[in-house]
């Protein structure tokens, strides 16, 4: 509940509620998001809360998207239902992450992932043993390398140095790396 009451204070119609009870202890964030974010979310969408300054994650799912973008911040309006909790106050400061996709992807060395006035690509290795130019569409950069979203299969065994001193259709020798060495 909210009071923003005084005493003496009178409602006036269109004026600002005096209170604010929520039916059943139920508990909603009231978040901003940003014009271009917000055509990713939809309700219902499942979402993790963090309390400012806290590490617990208390979930919840978009209960309601405005349908206003403020002209001048360019943020729009998500209203996140919570399951009610007794760390969970009106007034607090909170974040909320939402997984708007989740995408497995080939991860490649930087090295592995060449480029020329076709395109990127990276160099596999055929079933004859043999070198091979396969087009790859790059789709981001992350801490263990290249993110593949295009061009590759997960059995294709993929040249991940030295590729620019090879040429397409050498036979080559492949020998595999463990996962996590390089």
């Amino acid at each position: 509940m909210t009071r923003t009451a005084e005493v003496g204070q009178t409602a006036v119609p269109g004026g600002d509620p005096l209170f604010r009870l929520s039916k059943g202890g139920e508990v909603e964030m009231r978040g901003q998001v940003a014009e271009q974010d917000l055509p990713l979310l939809v309700v219902g969408q499942e979402v993790n809360v963090r309390l400012t300054g806290t590490a617990k994650i208390y979930p919840g799912k978009i209960r309601l998207l405005g349908a206003i973008i403020d002209p001048a911040t360019r943020l729009g309006m998500a209203r996140i239902a919570l399951t009610p909790d007794p760390n969970l106050r009106p007034g607090a400061f909170a974040r909320a992450d939402v997984t708007v996709s989740n995408a497995e992807r080939a991860v490649l060395p930087q090295t592995a992932v060449l480029t020329d006035d076709r395109g990127s690509y990276v160099l596999i290795v055929n079933a004859q043993n043999k070198v091979e130019r396969r087009a790859v569409r790059v789709s981001g950069i992350v801490r263990g390398g290249v993110t593949i979203a295009e061009g590759l299969a997960g059995t294709d065994q993929v040249i991940a140095t030295a590729g620019a001193f090879l040429q397409e259709g050498e036979l080559v020798k492949p020998v595999s790396i463990p996962s996590g060495k390089s």
